[in-house]
């Protein structure tokens, strides 16, 4: 290789690894979005009177907008990001002068625009990185876990001003900033290499009955991670209604529960627990922490059992997310997927006005978590038997990402 192509090559590299540090800091922004509503439910609740089920309805209209955004997302990813920070920009703007009518409809777009981006994100990141997918895609989920453990926290002290127009104009600021981003610097980027594009792309697509089985087992792991994180901030303040700052402390330690898995699980770890064998432990422990939030009132018990759920939903989504995209990389999805973030918090929401107990709501991510033990071997047989790769033991080039079987 002579030096100028070895210059260019370099150029390349640092210019790739610039636009992945910009665009996992938006991924991070994106995290901190979707918590955004959880985070200020007990406030627009207490100044709209709205019951559980109606709360419920505003997660639903959040998520089911994040899932259309994901089905919108189209194969040129820079373009599919940009329309999805300026959904961002525009709704945060509405938000900061919605009424209860307005508020609704609103969410649905902030909803969508958080969709396409990350959406749109994700799939950068698996063209760019083919071979090491499942690793980066774990970092790339740590961002987005962090920039969802700091919001409560950064988002508290707003709580303490008369209104949440700053708030929301931060967030518009913010998005503003990724939206020139995208336009200015990734439209005008070094495009990915074909060989890397052959690389990511799957060598063999699976038939859609094989590929089935694990969007379903997604989309129950992101119905666990979206009603949890929708749902403790309240469920922790009506434990304990005189520590406001509590109740959003059990979130935050759900989500560096969430954070610190994912950052754990994007190094050499992974190949040594090995794929199949995480996916089964964190399902289990999973079940066992939803199952200690439903059991107690304890204000401490309750934010100790929130980190320890963290822990546990936090590599989920990733390693599935890493097997589905070994099969295809198409928008559908993600759009699946995240369908269950829009079901089971309306659920949780609807079980508890019906029982008159978040404890009874919160039976809904923990029956999603049941669901995915019974399911996690019926993939096997299902993939087994439709002739394709066990998705579960799916072979790849690297190896650090299987670990021994």
């Amino acid at each position: 290789m002579t030096s100028q192509r070895r210059s260019a090559v370099e150029v390349s590299l640092g210019q790739r690894t610039f636009s992945s540090l910009v665009l996992g800091t938006g991924f991070g922004l994106t995290g901190a979005g979707t918590v955004m509503l959880g985070v200020l439910l007990p406030t627009i609740s207490q100044k709209w009177g709205l019951p559980d089920d109606a709360a419920g309805f505003l997660f639903f209209l959040q998520f089911l907008g994040s899932s259309c955004g994901a089905l919108l997302t189209g194969s040129n990813r820079v373009r599919s990001l940009m329309t999805g920070y300026g959904f961002l920009v525009a709704s945060t703007c509405a938000l900061a002068f919605a009424n209860i009518h307005l508020l609704f409809p609103v969410f649905f777009f902030v909803g969508l625009g958080l969709g396409m981006a990350m959406t749109a994100t994700s799939l950068l990141f698996s063209d760019r990185y083919g071979d090491d997918r499942a690793a980066k895609l774990e970092r790339l989920n740590f961002a987005w876990s962090a920039g969802a453990t700091a919001a409560p926290v950064l988002i508290l002290p707003f709580l303490q001003l008369t209104n949440l127009r700053p708030l929301f104009f931060t967030f518009q600021g913010l998005f503003l900033l990724l939206f020139l981003w995208a336009y200015l610097r990734e439209r005008q980027g070094t495009p990915i290499p074909n060989s890397i594009l052959d690389e990511a792309r799957p060598q063999k697509a699976a038939s859609f009955g094989a590929v089935l089985p694990l969007v379903i087992l997604a989309m129950l792991a992101v119905g666990v991670e979206s009603s949890l994180s929708s749902w403790l901030t309240t469920y922790s303040h009506r434990a304990d209604l005189l520590n406001a700052g509590g109740a959003v402390f059990a979130t935050s330690l759900f989500w560096l529960g969430m954070t610190l898995s994912r950052l754990a699980f994007s190094t050499r770890l992974l190949a040594m627990i090995g794929r199949q064998r995480l996916l089964h432990l964190t399902i289990w422990c999973a079940v066992a922490s939803v199952a200690v939030l439903i059991a107690t009132h304890n204000p401490a018990v309750i934010r100790i059992a929130s980190g320890l759920a963290g822990l546990s939903v936090g590599p989920l989504y990733p390693l599935l997310l890493s097997f589905l995209l070994d099969r295809s990389s198409r928008g559908w999805i993600f759009a699946v997927a995240g369908m269950g973030s829009a079901l089971f918090p309306w659920l949780t929401g609807i079980l508890s006005v019906h029982y008159g107990s978040l404890h009874f709501g919160l039976i809904a991510p923990c029956g999603a978590a049941l669901l995915m033990v019974v399911l996690r071997p019926l993939t096997l047989r299902v993939a087994s038997s439709a002739g394709t790769r066990t998705p579960l033991d799916s072979k790849v080039k690297s190896p650090d990402l299987l670990g021994p079987r």
